[in-house]
This record gives structure tokens, sequence and C-alpha cells, in this order.
């Protein structure tokens, strides 16, 4: 049996109405409801805890909307500070992360000015008259269209 050929536009409206069922990809995986909920409620937790009502008071509450444990028994406070505390530490190791990513210098390349040098130097050598200024659209397009011409292997 040989291979079937794929259709490429049936492909791509496949996979984006695949990717569309998905559900919104969170930090971490969820195994049950509890854990989502507190993702979802954690500012109003923390408010709760600061106004020390009881990590009790909470699951039952909690409890009172549906939100049990997975095998259906009410939320117990020992499970709502171990799930609490699970999801603080995963949204710290995410910010720890991001704030790692910001500090490597061969991803920050949303610098404007780091982005000009090299176009302004692409223009210098076309011989642009107006240099000390920043360069016009046209300039720019030029510089990008020499870039890539050089990038581009001659037949």
């Amino acid at each position: 049996m040989g291979a079937k050929s794929l259709d490429p536009k049936r492909l791509q409206r496949e996979a984006h109405k695949a990717q569309a069922a998905r559900p919104e990809p969170a930090i971490g995986r969820e195994t049950t409801g509890v854990t989502r909920a507190v993702r979802e409620t954690l500012p109003v937790i923390q408010k709760l805890r600061k106004a020390q009502i009881t990590w009790a008071a909470i699951a039952a509450a909690m409890t009172e909307q549906g939100i049990t444990q997975g095998n259906g028994l009410p939320l117990t406070a020992t499970r709502l500070t171990a799930v609490v505390g699970h999801v603080e530490r995963q949204i710290r190791r995410h910010e720890d992360s991001l704030a790692l990513r910001r500090l490597r210098t061969d991803l920050a390349r949303s610098d404007t000015e780091t982005l000009k040098a090299p176009l302004r130097e692409a223009i210098a050598e076309n011989g642009s008259s107006d240099l000390p200024g920043n360069p016009t659209e046209e300039e720019l397009r030029r510089a990008g269209l020499d870039e890539l011409r050089s990038l581009l292997r001659k037949d």
C-alpha cells in the first residue's frame, strides 16, 4: 500500500479546526477542576486569606459552588492549601522563567535602535543622503531588499 498524498488546503483547514477545538493552554497540567478553579480565583482566595478567612471556610464555600475533589467528596482545607501552594509555585516558576528569558541577549531584539543599526549601515553603503535622521520607509524597504538579495543564491 503506497503513501497517500495530502491535500494542503484540507490539511490547513483541518489543523485550524483542531486547534480551535483545543482548550486554552494553562501553566502546568490540570487533572481536576480544583486546580482550574484555584488558578482562576487565586487573587480572591488570597484576598480572603488576608481577611483572615480560614482555609476550611474557603474550601466549604468552594464545595457549595460545586468544586469537589476528584472523587466527588467535599473539598478539604488540606487539599485546598496543597493546590493553592502548587499553583503559586507554578506561577513563580513561570515568572522566573520569563525573567531569565528577558535577560538573554540573543532574544532581546525588540529594541528599535538595535534593529535600525544594520539598516542604517546598509543605507549608508547605498549612498543615502539623510543618514543622520531616521531612514525613510523607502530606504528601509530597499535596504531589506538588498539584504535579501545577498541571502539568495544566484542561479
